[in-house]
């Protein structure tokens, strides 16, 4: 697949990345819409909670991100037409798979670009004050982290739920390594409007982790450590590396794709291990940093970005032969 057609999204504007017709259309259609999204599903999925939404009510929902197939079952699950706040560079231009997104309808963000997430509000906006209703990954990406239930988020939503008045649905998917079952469970809305931006943040990854946690303890088996392999940290890379290579990808994106919150109040161990390794061992410090530097030349067999580097084969992009 050369080119999924996709690629006009990156350069859309809040008038253009969709019409007001395709609004509509998407929102007549969406019964129907979701019938066939479960037919995609390979997986079984299990709808633990869902809240009795008003029907023509404009919600957020907020969603984690961690598997191959949640946004798909995600789409399933909600009772209405959502816009997706998309940002998958390569799998957008080159997968196509995503023009079934397309079809949902698709916000597209690029992750790096400044200007490209304040316009992602703004088509998220619209969409709001359309009478319709968004779906975001506060996260930023995939959680790829061995123990955090919800990693920091990104203060978007909030920004967008105090800009247009909106509710918040907190909304979870999970699946167990190697499971065959998703399980699926929704907070009732909630204004975090009411809070200052970073509590109300903070209050909406404590209710997202809360249920992570509910879903976990009442949905997976306890493992002994002495079953653990030799090195479990490394085997839990490997997972993350099947979860990624369970779709096709056409460059090294690795930097943008392995990304997490790190703004106010937040230390990200990329940042951490930055400035170990700017440290200078001397004799007066060696006796408490040498320990430290000692862990941080084994962690460096732990960088789950330079693991996909090595270990993700690259699809070619086929080019058209012409003849002369």
């Amino acid at each position: 697949m050369k080119s999924t057609g996709l690629q006009r999204f990156e350069t859309a504007t809040v008038d253009t990345f969709t019409s007001n017709i395709g609004l509509k259309i998407r929102k007549s259609v969406n019964v129907v819409w979701r019938r066939l999204l479960k037919l995609g599903i390979k997986r079984q999925v299990f709808i633990e909670n869902y809240p009795k939404l008003e029907r023509k009510k404009s919600y957020i929902f907020v969603c984690n991100h961690s598997f191959d197939e949640d946004v798909i079952s995600l789409l399933y699950t909600i009772d209405r037409n959502v816009y997706v706040l998309n940002g998958t560079t390569d799998q957008t231009e080159h997968n196509p798979i995503f023009i079934v997104l397309w079809a949902n309808g698709m916000i597209y963000v690029n992750r790096r670009d400044t200007q490209s997430r304040k316009d992602s509000l703004s088509k998220m906006k619209r969409v709001l004050q359309a009478g319709g209703s968004v779906m975001l990954f506060p996260e930023g990406g995939y959680n790829n982290t061995e123990n955090q239930l919800i990693m920091p988020l990104f203060p978007g939503a909030y920004q967008l739920a105090v800009d247009t008045n909106t509710e918040i649905v907190p909304l979870i998917t999970f699946n167990d390594i190697g499971s065959n079952e998703i399980y699926l469970k929704a907070h009732s809305p909630i204004d975090i409007s009411k809070y200052e931006k970073y509590e109300g943040m903070a209050i909406l990854r404590d209710i997202m982790s809360t249920i992570v946690y509910e879903i976990m303890e009442k949905h997976t088996q306890s493992v002994c450590r002495a079953d653990l392999g030799k090195e479990p940290r490394m085997d839990y890379m490997e997972v993350r590396r099947q979860i990624y290579e369970s779709q096709k990808w056409y460059n090294n994106v690795w930097e943008e794709e392995v990304t997490m919150y790190s703004g106010h109040g937040v230390t990200t161990p990329k940042q951490a291990r930055m400035y170990v390794d700017k440290i200078q061992i001397n004799t007066k410090n060696a006796g408490v940093l040498a320990d430290v530097l000692v862990r941080r030349e084994e962690d460096k067999r732990y960088d789950l970005i330079k693991y996909l580097q090595n270990n993700i084969k690259l699809h070619t992009i086929k080019k058209k032969r012409i003849d002369k």
